[in-house]
């Protein structure tokens, strides 16, 4: 189990390496990275979102399950970083020890976490109605409370942020169809499932750029970062299968929900600490450590949860 799911993270975290290489060739430079960041947020992301729901049949229990899906993940979020904010809260002036907060409860629930659930899942494709319902509830929180947490500005924290952004507006255009049964168009259908498959490769490709930019040593000098890292990897999936113990749900919504949960700080972390005069060094850090590190954390918790609930 373990070695079978370290490969399948391995080769999607080795989409990086062509991104890793062309900067270190200097064919990319720093001020590339932000054209494929827009691209990978307004475009892969909302695309990613409206093909998980396209690809799946609505039905009633599936339905009830994205609504529990969306409520626990949307709790176990503001917990984990009520959590963290919690025991450091003397060091919650340290815009370094916000970002850690909220990197502990965004992950890449899309652009890593759907090839996931597609590789960890393959019987049960609803999964994929799941993780566009987590993207939802991720965004909720990343651009209201995380915006105010990176900033350190409370002006986020409002309808506005909460329903204009890319993942919410794809979610809303839609869900209704999903609801309705109505099917996109097969050609239609191709070119957004294509756009939204680009999600993977973009994302590691930035990543994979932003870390040839940075010394290797210094993404992993900062202890912050290892608290991040424990706190998002191994701490909010543990916290996740908690909270979902008692729910009557079939076993699979579980360990979606559980996979889900233990994908690596995701990427709009640092696009937003960028974009909005954040601590963007330390964001870059904590996507680029956890993403390194979940090669070996996503295999070792994934086999130690089948061995408890499997």
């Amino acid at each position: 189990m373990f070695g079978l799911t370290a490969i399948k993270v391995l080769a999607m975290i080795a989409y990086g390496a062509p991104g890793f290489i062309l900067v270190k060739v200097k064919a990319l430079g720093e001020k590339h990275i932000s054209a494929f960041a827009v691209f990978l947020l307004y475009v892969c992301q909302p695309a990613l979102s409206v093909y998980a729901l396209d690809s799946v049949d609505c039905t009633p229990e599936i339905l009830k399950n994205m609504a529990v899906f969306f409520a626990v993940t949307l709790v176990a979020q503001i917990a984990i970083i009520a959590v963290y904010s919690l025991v450091f809260r003397k060091k919650l002036a340290d815009a370094a020890h916000r970002i850690c907060a909220v990197a502990g409860a965004c992950g890449n629930v899309g652009f890593l976490g759907i090839p996931l659930l597609e590789q960890l899942l393959p019987d049960h494709p609803e999964a994929l109605a799941y993780s566009a319902t987590f993207s939802v509830s991720m965004n909720v929180i990343a651009w209201t409370l995380g915006l105010a947490l990176i900033t350190g500005d409370k002006k986020f924290i409002g309808l506005k942020n909460l329903l204009l952004n890319p993942a919410t507006l794809a979610f809303i255009v839609s869900f209704p169809l999903f609801v309705a049964g109505v099917k996109i168009p097969s050609a239609v259908g191709r070119y957004i499932e294509t756009l939204g498959r680009m999600s993977t490769p973009v994302c590691m490709t930035v990543l994979g750029m932003r870390l040839a930019l940075r010394k290797f040593r210094s993404v992993f000098s900062d202890g912050r970062v290892y608290l991040a890292a424990i706190s998002k990897l191994l701490v909010f999936p543990a916290l996740a299968a908690l909270l979902f113990l008692p729910i009557p749900v079939d076993q699979s919504v579980k360990s979606a929900a559980f996979i889900l949960c233990s994908c690596p700080a995701a990427a709009m972390i640092q696009s937003l600490a960028e974009t909005h005069g954040g601590d963007s060094g330390t964001a870059a850090d904590v996507v680029l450590s956890t993403s390194l590190i979940c090669v070996l954390s996503i295999p070792a918790v994934w086999t130690v949860y089948n061995a408890i609930f499997g």
